[in-house]
């Protein structure tokens, strides 16, 4: 009798210890996000990136779904709150606020949290005791709930990536109590590249080469710090990209003027404007008329209203929503001026020759994702899918209690290794 109480003995200490280590591996764990502005699902397909590829290829790939409208600050954000545009409030890259009655102001509001919903997942992670480091993210310059990341800058769009990666391995190199667990990287070139010479130039394809070659520094010196174990990676787009023409212009002049209409994503010192879509703001009667101008003008342009946007749109913020949004078909442009004068070529202009904000069911429109480390599963292709997901990846991955989101981490608990599904203690 007493052997065999012996040997359940040491059956309960060794689970024990087990769950014990298992514990401290998953309080160890590491997530680095990687944003690669405008990296389109197919890139991978169209031209080389052998870190990215590595990446894809042993672990977790999928083409991801942006919010609408596919712009940046919207889908930056709703990566890292898990929140449609209607509940973190950037329903564009310029919402307008009616309580404000002005347009979100790039230099002075990214660090006023009147214009920022919900919890960022590094937010999370701090007030549960994690510390994070954001090398630039939408949304990491402003102060949520009292709490910021334990390491964060103001955006520089000309940093050098160099020197970007080697600062997050500094970070990372840090003694243990002092390291971020959590880190956000960001590159912009493959969009500023698809935007001035677009989708499949040489540009591009140099674009993607260089973020590529940086993120293998970055994975090389993980593997010097001998962290690569225990770090999750995570590779996130924002929007696809579509090329333009300078035959699939929508001149909406003769059918409207817009000077009656709050339009924000129009730059006040630009005297036209080129668009995937206008969100115009007015007086209810201003707005009626100009609805019954525009439905039906043009086939490949969409006139919706407030109160009848599809409801997988999800950007009926309250204070935010536009009066009127039109929206261009793919590829196409929506172009209106000051003084009605007729469009110039594009690349006359110096405007952009490739661009998105288009629908976002529309393949083009479609994001990179690609997920590899211990929390996920290996080689898998997985199944489209919103977004709005990824915080909770990141929360499981961390190990720590999600903040409420649009989110369900069931949807997409085949991606991962361990179980993401809420426990009575997580």
């Amino acid at each position: 009798m007493l052997n065999v109480l012996f040997k359940y003995l040491l059956t309960f200490v060794f689970i024990g210890f087990l769950g014990i280590r298992f514990a401290a591996a998953n309080e160890d764990a590491i997530v680095i996000m990687i944003g690669v502005d405008g990296l389109r699902a197919d890139t991978l397909e169209r031209m080389p990136a052998p870190s990215l590829q590595a990446l894809a290829n042993t672990g977790v790939r999928a083409n991801m779904i942006p919010a609408m409208p596919t712009k940046t600050f919207v889908n930056f954000y709703s990566l890292a709150t898990g929140l449609h545009p209607k509940h973190h409030g950037f329903i564009s890259n310029y919402p307008y606020d009616r309580q404000l009655s002005r347009k979100f102001n790039r230099q002075t509001d990214v660090s006023d949290p009147k214009w920022w919903g919900g919890e960022p997942i590094w937010i999370t992670a701090e007030k549960q005791g994690i510390k994070t480091a954001t090398y630039f993210w939408v949304g990491s310059e402003v102060e949520i709930d009292g709490v910021r990341p334990s390491f964060w800058k103001p955006y520089q769009q000309d940093k050098d990536y160099s020197a970007r990666v080697e600062e997050v391995l500094g970070w990372l190199a840090l003694p243990e109590k002092q390291s971020p667990r959590l880190v956000t990287l960001y590159f912009s070139a493959v969009d500023t590249a698809s935007h001035t010479y677009g989708v499949g130039s040489s540009q591009e394809r140099a674009a993607v080469a260089k973020v590529d070659k940086h993120i293998g520094d970055l994975l090389a010196g993980l593997n010097k710090l001998g962290l690569s174990e225990q770090t999750n990676i995570v590779v996130v787009a924002d929007h696809g990209m579509a090329n333009l023409s300078d035959q699939r212009v929508i001149n909406i002049d003769s059918w409207l003027d817009l000077s009656a209409f709050v339009i924000p994503d129009w730059s006040d010192e630009k005297n036209s404007v080129h668009a995937p879509f206008l969100n115009l703001y007015a007086q209810p009667q201003v707005v009626d008329a100009a609805y019954q101008k525009l439905y039906k003008a043009h086939p490949n342009m969409r006139v919706l209203r407030r109160g009848d946007f599809p409801t997988n749109y999800h950007f009926d913020h309250p204070q935010r929503e536009p009066d009127l949004m039109l929206l261009a078909d793919s590829g196409w442009s929506i172009y209106a001026s000051r003084d009605k004068s007729r469009p110039q070529p594009m690349l006359q202009l110096g405007r952009s020759i490739a661009t998105h904000g288009y629908d976002n069911q529309d393949p083009l429109m479609h994001a990179t994702f690609i997920a590899n480390g211990p929390a996920f599963e290996k080689e898998m292709m997985a199944k489209p899918f919103d977004n709005i997901e990824v915080y909770g990846l990141l929360a499981c991955a961390l190990n720590i209690k999600p903040a409420k989101t649009d989110g369900n981490v069931e949807r997409v608990q085949y991606f991962m290794a361990k179980d993401c599904r809420p426990s009575a203690d997580h």
